[in-house]
């Protein structure tokens, strides 16, 4: 965990860093516009199957724990992003979309086995886009589920794979759910079942601890990439997973969130900002968040990521 003097340091970097860019990048002389209240889209990844289940757990009790959270908060329609060859690993998962369905939450497209498309050619991304689409359909009646979330946010490795990808997306009506705030949520899931089975409480509340310091940096985090990519703050979009740690921490987070002014909003709502019409100029590797793509391609110089500089170690913890 990081402390007080860690954490103004850091705070002070950030403060130097972007009067920097400034300084040197004509377009970021200007002021930063604030929004009026912050607003962000929570989405989630991997329904109905993510991580590995603590014992006495089931993927139900995850799907319920997060949905009481969500409801608690008053969220809006929440996107979850669905991976339907889970529901052929897991049977017992079954229930899960039909449960977020009632809940009164989306459902979108995740390709059918989490697939990299970096790793894969894009006749074999594509497939496997369309072998989610009639669990989806049957789930969403008339309500819109051509969302599309690049597994491991990998948009194609080279020019040719991600025109083929984004021409094929567009031919099928499906917009890309952009990701601006990630702090590796994911990675908490696996030390938390194993700090459980151990009964080992004082590193679970390491974990917590952890895991909202992450939360907390990397909204900051993408607040200075926004005003040094567009020079104004702009709509969020969270990325989180259906996972057991995401249980016992989203009511934290959610509290957070209501702390730092954020109102929550839809995915279709966030990606109304302007922002997400424009496209980043790379020659290759579109991966990584929609506001890390384009630090990349504009070449600016901005504070490093400390939201996920921690992951790496959370392997260890509980072995």
């Amino acid at each position: 965990m990081r402390s007080i003097y860690e954490m103004t340091v850091r705070s002070f970097a950030v403060a130097f860093s972007c009067c920097l860019a400034a300084f040197t990048l004509p377009s970021l002389c200007r002021s930063p516009v604030p929004l009026a209240q912050p607003e962000v889209a929570l989405t989630f990844d991997d329904l109905p199957v993510h991580g590995p289940l603590p014992n006495g757990m089931t993927r139900v009790d995850i799907a319920k724990g997060i949905i009481s959270a969500l409801h608690a908060a008053h969220a809006p329609p929440i996107y979850g992003f669905v991976n339907a060859k889970g529901l052929q690993i897991e049977p017992a998962s079954a229930d899960v979309l039909p449960m977020w369905r009632a809940a009164g939450f989306l459902l979108a497209n995740h390709t059918f086995s989490h697939m990299d498309l970096n790793t894969n050619s894009a006749a074999e991304f594509e497939q496997d886009i369309l072998a989610n689409e009639a669990t989806l359909a049957g789930l969403m009646d008339d309500q819109d589920w051509h969302w599309i979330r690049y597994p491991f946010l990998r948009e194609g490795d080279t020019p040719e794979k991600h025109r083929t990808v984004s021409n094929f997306l567009h031919e099928h009506g499906y917009k890309v759910a952009q990701v601006t705030v990630s702090f590796g949520d994911y990675a908490y899931n696996a030390p938390y079942a194993r700090c459980l089975a151990k009964s080992d409480q004082q590193l679970i509340e390491q974990l917590k601890n952890s895991y909202m310091e992450g939360a907390a940096e990397s909204l900051e985090h993408s607040k200075v990439l926004a005003r040094a990519v567009f020079g104004r703050d702009i709509k969020q979009v969270m990325l989180l997973h259906l996972g057991s740690f995401e249980t016992i921490m989203l009511p934290h987070l959610l509290d957070l969130l209501q702390e730092r002014g954020y109102r929550l909003v839809t995915l279709p709502e966030a990606e109304s900002d302007p922002a997400y019409s424009m496209h980043p100029d790379l020659p290759s590797n579109w991966d990584g968040s929609f506001l890390d793509q384009f630090v990349r391609a504009r070449h600016l110089s901005v504070p490093a990521d400390l939201a996920n500089a921690h992951l790496s170690d959370l392997d260890a913890v509980c072995r």
